[in-house]
């Protein structure tokens, strides 16, 4: 049993990510990414996380509640995200020529000091690619896409403890904006939200990270008894169920 208010972590980006510019727009929707692009922060209920916690069994991957056993799918990660959930595993290779890799997709070779193994400090890739040239041609449109689904992917999606860093083990499936669709990122997603509810089940860890917001919001829909009271219940057009949700 869960003694102690979990800690969910979460990468300090996704407080200062806006909503997408609309020249990138076009590569987001290609890539699959338009309708978490779409959704913006609120903040994480941490009791909330550690009730549901203290009902996850990791051995059936389900919350055990008091009327009944239930758990988050990939229709709810469809449902909520929009994330493609079909196609080709998530695969990165952690052995890569980091700043060739980085100079090939984002134009730019980072200085060494902003590389830690594979991972990217978050701050450098936000002051490089903060503002749109005016004027700026496709490829620099598509590069901009890129560092912009890499802070998604890395603040929202897969965020990891160290809350300072990308994992550049991604950029490469982002070469090509239509092959980036065919890979299964909900699927991934779920997996690596169910891997941080069974290691939070462990009454020894003190925190948790992954798509705790996902987690949260699918709470909201299914559990009648925690659900918010929303003015416009409505997604509006096309959007993601999850973009109903804003602090």
């Amino acid at each position: 049993m869960q003694e102690e208010v979990i800690t969910c972590r979460r990468h300090a980006d996704v407080l200062h990510l806006d909503a997408p510019l609309q020249l990138i727009v076009p590569h987001l929707t290609e890539s699959g990414f338009i309708g978490v692009s779409q959704m913006r922060f609120f903040v994480l209920d941490w009791h909330l996380i550690s009730a549901l916690i203290e009902r996850w069994r990791p051995e059936m991957h389900t919350f055990i509640l008091l009327i009944r056993e239930c758990t988050i799918t990939l229709e709810d990660i469809d449902i909520i995200t929009r994330l493609p959930i079909d196609d080709h595993a998530v695969t990165g290779n952690y052995r890569l020529d980091w700043p060739s890799v980085c100079e090939e997709y984002l134009g730019i070779r980072p200085p060494p000091h902003v590389f830690k193994g594979c991972g990217l400090y978050m701050s450098w890739l936000i002051g490089q690619f903060e503002a749109i040239p005016e004027e700026a041609d496709d490829a620099t449109l598509l590069i901009h896409a890129r560092a912009y689904i890499m802070r998604l992917i890395v603040g929202s999606l897969f965020n990891d403890k160290s809350n300072t860093r990308v994992n550049l083990m991604f950029l490469p499936l982002l070469a090509d904006m239509r092959q980036a669709r065919q890979y299964s990122w909900g699927s991934a997603c779920l997996a690596y939200l169910y891997r941080e509810l069974c290691r939070g089940a462990n009454p020894e860890t003190k925190e948790i990270s992954g798509a705790l917001f996902i987690l949260q919001i699918w709470a909201w829909e299914r559990i009648e008894t925690v659900a918010l009271s929303l003015p416009d219940p409505a997604p509006h057009d096309d959007a993601p169920l999850g973009s109903r949700y804003a602090c």
